[in-house]
């Protein structure tokens, strides 16, 4: 079932905010700062509030987009995270065009419906070109059992069939810097997958 993200933000039934970036980002940017600082252009899909999007122009000074699909947060982080090369865009991410060499996943796969995750993987190997990164923290186990959500959990099993096709898995690790309540082995997991040649 989609849900009303705009409502949510409109109502202030934003949980998933925490008013800043995830605390384990700063360490990813920092192990694969390369990587990062060689990016020409990087893409945050579900960015809302913008936290991740701003720390991450922070580092890579390059072209950074935060696309969400609600109108309230793009709105918010225009002006809370306003710089040079920092774009913020309400846009469906399904349908969104361009390429981007980096891009980075915080809470946007495991917010999208169980049904949609293949059109999620098929959007990003549209969007990053052969030999392009994509960087994730992924949400494996909230703390609700079955299909209730979102988030909706995923195995690194399930992530490996989903993404396995087109991108080859190049790091993977658990998080150990979280929110308070997120805390517990095996509840997030770092990734960073590459594109393949000639997957489209």
């Amino acid at each position: 079932m989609s849900v009303d993200w705009s409502a949510r933000y409109q109502s202030g039934q934003t949980d998933w905010d925490k008013g800043e970036a995830h605390p384990e980002l700063p360490f990813l940017l920092s192990t694969h700062h390369d990587l990062v600082g060689n990016a020409e252009r990087i893409l945050v899909p579900g960015c809302g509030m913008g936290h991740d999007a701003s720390l991450i122009h922070s580092v890579a000074e390059t072209e950074v987009l935060g696309l969400d699909l609600a109108a309230e947060p793009i709105a918010w982080a225009k002006k809370h995270y306003p710089a040079e090369k920092l774009a913020w865009t309400e846009g469906d991410l399904f349908q969104w065009p361009g390429s981007y060499d980096l891009v980075f996943e915080h809470t946007c796969f495991c917010a999208i419906p169980v049904e949609r995750r293949a059109d999620y993987v098929a959007a990003m190997a549209r969007l990053i070109p052969e030999g392009g990164h994509l960087l994730g923290i992924f949400f494996l186990n909230p703390d609700h059992e079955g299909e209730e959500g979102p988030p909706f959990k995923v195995s690194l099993e399930e992530l490996r069939g989903f993404f396995g096709e087109s991108f080859e898995l190049v790091w993977s690790d658990g998080v150990t810097r979280t929110f308070s309540g997120r805390e517990g082995e095996g509840r997030e997991r770092s990734i960073l997958w590459r594109k393949k040649s000639g997957r489209h």
